[in-house]
């Protein structure tokens, strides 16, 4: 059956798309591996990356939980989720007394 794409713009409104991809390889148990960054980030920063036109909040819970009554959800990952503030924090203090390693 090979990769499939699905884009944001493809799922906006209805996971169908997905939906039929899913049922179309036969699977009735689902591993979701969610990557924030596909998460909009004019809505909000959570990964690295800063990508506009993602999804919204809504429409990521509405995506996975159309997975979850469709099919069993067996795992879920989040993946990419880096707390910008920790990161910035780690560069600010790097060297200072007692914190060096």
């Amino acid at each position: 059956m090979g990769h499939s794409c699905v884009s944001p713009d493809d799922l906006r409104v209805t996971s169908e798309t997905l939906l039929d991809w899913i049922f179309a390889t036969g699977c009735s148990r689902v591993a979701i591996h969610f990557d924030v960054d596909t998460i909009d980030s004019n809505e909000v920063v959570l990964g690295l990356g800063a990508g506009r036109d993602g999804l919204t909040r809504e429409q990521a819970r509405r995506i996975v939980a159309d997975i979850d009554r469709a099919v069993d959800v067996v795992g879920l990952t989040v993946a990419e989720f880096i707390p910008r503030q920790v990161m910035h924090l780690q560069q600010v203090v790097e060297g200072f007394p007692s914190l060096d390693n």
